[in-house]
């Protein structure tokens, strides 16, 4: 009897086992009596046959798989049957499967293993299947541990649950948080792409509180890197702005003081950096900020801008002024756009003399705007786009790591930064999952094949060659 002739059978047995007791008479063994319960019970119905469908499914696929391999020819030849009775729980999307699978060893190769386990590439030691995990990395890239739990678990098995008796969601936050763990996130490799005249960098740094770290917060050290931007939409109040979107954004971040290196590389990598006119960088010119931007001379023609971040500046000039004197911010902001440094210290000394109390706040705040006069200079008169990083912090960073209190580890943290990164730059989370995935078991098989070589008097060669001459046609083996 084949898959699906099996699956068909049972699914019927279940279906009529379920409409029997779903009692239709019920329904108008009274008259007619209107009753919304008769709809979920009939919701209640469908979903259970249709989990159970899946499920039967998938064990007559895995029993397949099984059949066919322990009928061939080369696991007759080179594989003895350790144990037939071994089972696997496995918790997948349609519901928890348990199912058998035999336990062998091949003595081509000299080793013990599952065939199952091996050809469909189920993790060991896992209680969940892959497209679950690369679920729960992909939800832990925007929400926290338990929530990508909870998210991942309402996924899993039947659809229709409020009438459950449990609170208790099947991944919790600890196993949520193993699952991204095992993610080894890899780095990916750079696309080469149009380059444009002027390229510009934003940059910022965003403190996240820390667990084992000696009392020390992690400091998150971000760049913004772009080409141009473009108008999403117009407004038609003219109170209101415009709205802009990056055009070739791509973000970088690190806690291990390799952001320089990183952007160094993206950029050398990315575009084709003879042909850049110009680099602009953007940010809030702390030291680290300001001296980012030493080494980034491709060539000598190439012209470095640095530009200070204008929520920076005006909120330096907000708290010179504050609410009180609101109407002197034009014209701090006319002095200093029309490169006055006198007129702006003037401004400065009335507002002490107005306010004694403050003159420690103000001083501070007009050092700052002097100390970093040249970049405000830039900002007016030589670069036409404005920075957003503080809006990307906020976005990219502080939603997931400081939107709530809460403490990582370094390794903790690292993981879920780079877990971030893929989600920031549009990177399917899922299918890098699966990739990385891939290529470990790709490793593992090229290892195991030089082993056997190794202590086998067989070659490479040989052992291949024994491969082809057992394997039959339409049947699974294990390569």
């Amino acid at each position: 009897m084949d898959i699906l002739s099996k699956v068909i059978e049972s699914v019927t047995k279940n279906f009529h086992k379920s409409v029997n007791e779903y009692n239709l008479n019920e329904l108008f063994s009274y008259g007619v009596i209107n009753d919304f319960n008769h709809y979920i019970n009939m919701i209640k119905c469908i979903d259970y046959n249709s989990v159970n469908f899946s499920i039967n499914m998938y064990k007559e696929f895995i029993n397949k798989i099984e059949d066919n391999f322990f009928n061939s020819s080369y696991r007759k030849q080179f594989c003895e049957v350790i144990n037939y009775k071994d089972t696997r729980d496995l918790w997948t999307l349609f519901g928890n499967v348990v199912f058998k699978r035999r336990y062998y060893y091949d003595k081509l190769k000299n080793r013990k293993f599952y065939f199952v386990d091996e050809v469909l590439m189920l993790p060991k030691g896992l209680r969940f299947d892959p497209f679950v995990c690369a679920k729960v990395c992909e939800c832990a890239s925007y929400d926290s541990y338990a929530k990508a739990g909870r998210t991942v678990s309402e996924l899993i098995g039947r659809r229709l649950k409020f009438y459950e008796e449990t609170d208790r969601y099947l991944i919790n936050r600890a196993t949520a948080r193993n699952i991204v763990h095992r993610f080894k996130i890899p780095k990916l490799p750079y696309v080469l792409r149009d380059t444009p005249k002027i390229l510009y960098v934003m940059l910022d740094e965003k403190w996240v509180h820390s667990q084992f770290n000696n009392g020390l917060d992690h400091m998150v050290k971000a760049a913004v890197v772009f080409e141009d931007i473009d108008v999403v939409y117009k407004t038609k109040k003219a109170s209101s702005k415009y709205r802009y979107k990056l055009l070739g954004k791509y973000v970088l971040a690190s806690i291990d003081n390799d952001l320089h290196q990183q952007v160094l590389d993206y950029i050398y990598y990315s575009y084709e950096t003879e042909n850049l006119k110009e680099i602009v960088f953007m940010g809030d010119c702390a030291l680290w900020v300001k001296n980012f931007k030493d080494g980034f001379k491709y060539h000598p023609d190439l012209k470095i801008t640095f530009s200070i971040d204008g929520y920076h500046y005006s909120q330096a000039i907000q708290h010179i002024c504050t609410n009180k004197y609101e109407h002197l911010i034009n014209s701090f902001k006319e002095a200093i756009m029309d490169n006055d440094r006198k007129t702006f210290i003037n401004l400065c000394k009335v507002i002490v003399e107005f306010e004694p109390h403050r003159k420690e706040t103000v001083e501070e705040k007009q050092n700052y705007i002097l100390n970093n006069w040249k970049f405000i200079q830039n900002y007016y008169h030589k670069v036409c786009v404005k920075c957003s990083m503080e809006a990307h912090i906020s976005h990219c960073f502080a939603d997931i790591f400081t939107s709530r209190p809460r403490a990582y580890s370094t390794k903790g943290l690292r993981q879920l930064l780079k877990l971030r990164l893929l989600k920031c730059n549009g990177i399917d989370i899922q299918k890098t999952y699966f990739e990385v995935l891939n290529k470990e078991y790709e490793d593992k098989n090229i290892l195991d094949l030089s082993y056997s070589s190794s202590t086998n008097p067989k070659t490479t060669y040989e052992i291949k060659q024994k491969l082809n001459c057992y394997s039959d046609n339409n049947q699974i083996l294990l390569c």
